[in-house]
Formats: C-alpha cells, sequence, structure tokens
C-alpha cells in the first residue's frame, strides 16, 4: 500500500499534505483490523482442520474473534488441552513438540499399568495409559504464520 503524498512549502500545500496523512493513517488501520480479521478466518479453518476426528466437539467448538487490534482462535473444551499436550505414559513417550513448552507428564504410578474409565460417547469402560500430544493449535500456528505473508500481500493490495 504505497501513496506519494506531494506538496510544497506553501501553507495550503502542507494543510493538504497533513489531511492527506491522515486519511492514510486511517486506511492503514482499516487494513491492520482486515489483516486481522482474515487471519483468524483462516486460523479458525486450518484448526479446524487439522483437529483429531475423535474427541467428541473439539473441532466444531474452535473459535475466533477479533477485538481492539488483535485476534484469538480458540476453543472452550476443558479436555482441549489433554489433547494438544497428551498426558499419561503415552504424553511422557510423545511430548508436545514446541521447543520452549515443558509439560510435566503425570504418570502418577500408573505406568504402563494404565487407568480404568468409563467412555460416556461409547458407553462402556475403557482402558488406557494416556494419549500422545496432538499439537493442533501449535501445528495451526505454524501453517498460519507461513501463510500469513500471502494474505498480508492480499489485504494491503492497492490503497482502497
Amino acid at each position: 500500500m504505497k501513496r506519494k503524498i506531494k506538496m510544497t512549502l506553501e501553507p495550503r500545500s502542507i494543510g493538504a499534505a497533513i489531511k492527506e496523512l491522515q486519511e492514510y493513517k486511517k486506511a492503514l488501520e482499516r487494513k491492520k483490523n482486515l489483516l486481522i480479521e482474515k487471519l483468524v478466518e483462516r486460523g479458525v479453518e486450518i484448526a479446524k482442520e487439522l483437529a483429531p476426528e475423535d474427541f467428541g466437539d473439539l473441532k466444531n467448538s474452535i473459535q475466533g474473534r477479533t477485538a481492539d487490534g488483535k485476534g484469538i482462535i480458540f476453543t472452550d473444551m476443558p479436555y482441549a488441552g489433554f489433547v494438544e499436550f497428551g498426558f499419561g505414559v503415552e504424553g511422557a513417550g510423545s511430548p508436545h513438540p514446541h521447543p520452549e513448552i515443558s509439560v510435566q507428564y503425570d504418570v502418577n504410578s500408573h505406568g504402563d499399568e494404565g487407568w480404568l474409565y468409563f467412555d460416556v460417547k461409547r458407553g462402556k469402560v475403557r482402558w488406557s495409559k494416556g494419549q500422545p500430544s496432538k499439537p493442533f493449535m501449535y501445528n495451526t500456528a505454524l501453517r498460519l504464520r507461513d501463510e500469513a505473508p500471502k494474505i498480508a500481500k492480499e489485504v494491503f493490495r492497492g490503497d482502497k
């Protein structure tokens, strides 16, 4: 979004240049907000694509919001963190890939013995020793980071 503003050192020309700069600033603000909206929309699409199918309503719960020049992609499912980071022996064996996130997996003396739980969806008792990390949100962030320059070019192309 390039714009040339020409002026002379006359008061009327300087005033016109200031007005044009103010309009340009408003246009940039609109484009910035549009970029945030587009990134959040695309992020929600990616997160829904990457969310594992076998976790209830996780995929359908993914939402995005924008406000005050910021955007967020989230889910309100209470178990989403267990999907993202894994848990138990299986989680410890296949932890979250983010290099700066350290997760302490609670193997809670269950170890390879695991534990029994009632699976409401299937209506029966099941055995588990945990679950490996399925970092759908982390992978969403990586993909969105790669796609962001293209989206930004589309938004900022032209002076509209």
